[in-house]
């Protein structure tokens, strides 16, 4: 993997976390969020790990198919817990989806995916759901 494709995704990825934290801040402050209207408290890092972890373990490694649906499940996962939930109706939620997708499509990419599956499989549960 290029390295420029690196940085043009850390920047993809940081132009949508600016508009994201402008469209917050642009909200009425007095409107509670969704969240907090449920008691809800955002997502931890823990929690996170324990999605990665399910993921991992629910792949089967031999299956090309399924390590490519266990990647663009954990790129998912880490998007909805940095950006939130609402960020899936954001315009370029899919085109990011893809990009990312496609920038890990070359074999040096997937062998270090596959060595993070393996590592995750390997992994006790922290934390309880």
């Amino acid at each position: 993997m290029s390295v420029d494709r690196l940085s043009s995704t850390a920047s993809l990825i940081a132009a949508l976390r600016g508009d994201v934290l402008r469209k917050m801040e642009q909200r009425p402050k007095a409107e509670p969020s969704p969240a907090s209207q449920s008691g809800r408290q955002p997502p931890q890092i823990a929690q996170l790990r324990v999605q990665l972890v399910d993921i991992a373990r629910a792949a089967d490694l031999s299956d090309p198919v399924q390590v490519r649906q266990a990647r663009t499940r954990m790129l998912r996962s880490v998007l909805l817990w940095e950006f939130g939930d609402a960020f899936r109706d954001h315009p370029e939620w899919r085109p990011l989806m893809d990009y990312l997708s496609s920038a890990l499509d070359d074999d040096a990419a997937n062998a270090r995916f596959l060595r993070l599956l393996q590592a995750l499989k390997g992994k006790t549960k922290r934390t309880s759901r």
